[in-house]
């Protein structure tokens, strides 16, 4: 019986696939040049990524903001702005998930699980903060962006440990 193993990581992979899960599929994508920083084009996409993750991060917190301080005009206009970008990021993570092509149960089941913490979760905090839809949004997002950026932490293996 053969062995797959992940050309990331080096844990074990799924038969016929290269990578063990859809983590680290994304973050083999990303060339590690000789170079301190590899300008390509795969790092300018997870760049914007990350920047439209921030910016969502941002905007719903500048709403909560102007909610505690009696602001609802300014709270609505920071609450659209953080759809907005929430939307772009929740495309940008069904498009890397889509891409990656998903190996395990496993991712199956934390974009599931991330779902449910979006809508429970966001409610929950809704009640508590007053934005059930802004807040929902952002935490679905952080736990789908977290669980694809996973494979960035992940050492490469070393070369005894690759088989070809």
């Amino acid at each position: 019986m053969s062995s797959y193993t992940c050309i990331h990581c080096g844990e074990t992979a799924a038969r016929n696939h290269d990578c063990c899960s859809s983590g680290c599929d994304l973050a083999r994508r990303l060339p590690r040049g000789e170079t301190d920083l590899p300008a390509t084009w795969q790092l300018g996409v997870a760049l914007a990524w990350g920047f439209l993750i921030f910016n969502q991060l941002l905007f719903a917190g500048m709403d909560l903001l102007a909610l505690s301080r009696n602001a609802p005009d300014n709270a609505a206009k920071f609450a659209v702005a953080s759809l907005v970008a929430g939307a772009l990021v929740l495309l940008a993570n069904l498009f890397f998930f889509a891409i990656s092509k998903p190996k395990l149960f496993s991712d199956w089941q934390a974009l599931a699980i991330s779902t449910g913490i979006a809508f429970v979760g966001g409610y929950r905090l809704g009640e508590i903060f007053g934005e059930h839809q802004v807040l929902g949004f952002l935490l679905g997002n952080l736990l789908m962006s977290g669980w694809l950026a996973r494979g960035l932490l992940r050492k490469h293996p070393s070369k005894k440990r690759q088989n070809f």
